[in-house]
């Protein structure tokens, strides 16, 4: 197991979830909890990035209401991903969406993950929509003729000129490209989870257009999210576990990729006992405790 991680979790697993509480994921406050991603990371072949890569990434949302939780995503890339003569199999899509809740890193956690299949044309190693528990991941990226790793994602985007020039660059959401949490995926060819190679289905999702979302309250135009899609799914409460999560997404070829951190509390969890957000900042700078590239919102 690695042990820099088991570090880094022992002095912010606290942090994850105190954070995350003041800042909207708790249930009981029934609002979006939005990761929103750098604008200008997302690759396209002949040095685009940005606007007009159909793999920008802006945001992803989450929210919990009625014993339903709710995902929100907005991007440039639909949900039939986009046809390139790269890919080996002619279209380059969603990867799944993982959920974390062990505490460990992204390796070490292989085989207790949660995942949900949403998205057409993948490579998935389920054909069927819906949630996945002891899941273990692949990484479908070289047949997508994508970015070997983390580092070889991040010092392309960054080393154009966009970025040079004020752009954000490359991160992950709330996520550094290079965080602790991605294990070998940062530095080895190949390795960063991208797609469910296994897993049991333990429920199906319900897919949901913009319009559905937008009369649920998400508005991602408000924290910058401009993509020209948005969707997104809900499935019951159940299928997923409570306590502190890290979830993630990759396109297939890695060009982009988002990051959230958070927290489901669990059915019993008393709406009056959640700390006052300035209370838990305060908590935070004691403890000398920040997410890289934390750039979560609610509304």
């Amino acid at each position: 197991m690695n042990t820099n991680f088991l570090t880094k979790t022992s002095l912010i697993t606290a942090g994850f979830t105190l954070a995350s509480l003041s800042l909207g994921v708790n249930p009981s406050m029934a609002q979006w909890n939005y990761s929103m991603d750098s604008s200008t990371d997302g690759h396209a072949i002949g040095g685009i990035v940005g606007a007009n890569s159909a793999f920008e990434f802006y945001g992803m949302a989450m929210m919990e209401k009625d014993g339903q939780i709710y995902i929100g995503m907005n991007s440039n890339l639909s949900l039939d991903g986009a046809n390139s003569s790269y890919a080996d199999d002619g279209v380059i899509s969603y990867g799944d969406l993982f959920f974390n809740f062990t505490g460990d890193g992204l390796d070490d956690a292989a085989g207790n993950l949660f995942a949900i299949n949403f998205a057409n044309r993948t490579n998935s190693g389920v054909s069927e929509a819906g949630v996945y528990r002891n899941v273990t991941g692949k990484n479908v990226a070289q047949q997508n003729s994508g970015f070997w790793d983390l580092n070889h994602h991040a010092n392309t985007v960054n080393g154009l000129s966009v970025n040079r020039n004020g752009g954000d660059g490359a991160n992950m959401a709330d996520l550094a490209s290079d965080d602790a949490y991605w294990q070998s995926g940062v530095t080895e060819d190949y390795k960063v989870v991208t797609s469910i190679a296994s897993g049991e289905r333990v429920g199906g999702i319900n897919m949901l257009e913009s319009t559905t979302l937008a009369s649920l309250g998400l508005d991602f135009a408000g924290f910058g999210g401009v993509g020209s899609e948005t969707f997104g799914f809900s499935f019951d409460k159940s299928l997923l576990p409570s306590g502190d999560f890290i979830a993630h997404i990759f396109a297939e070829c890695v060009n982009d990729g988002m990051a959230m951190v958070g927290n489901l509390a669990s059915a019993d969890v008393d709406p009056e006992s959640v700390p006052e957000p300035a209370s838990i900042l305060g908590l935070l700078a004691v403890g000398g405790l920040m997410l890289k590239g934390k750039r979560n919102r609610t509304a």
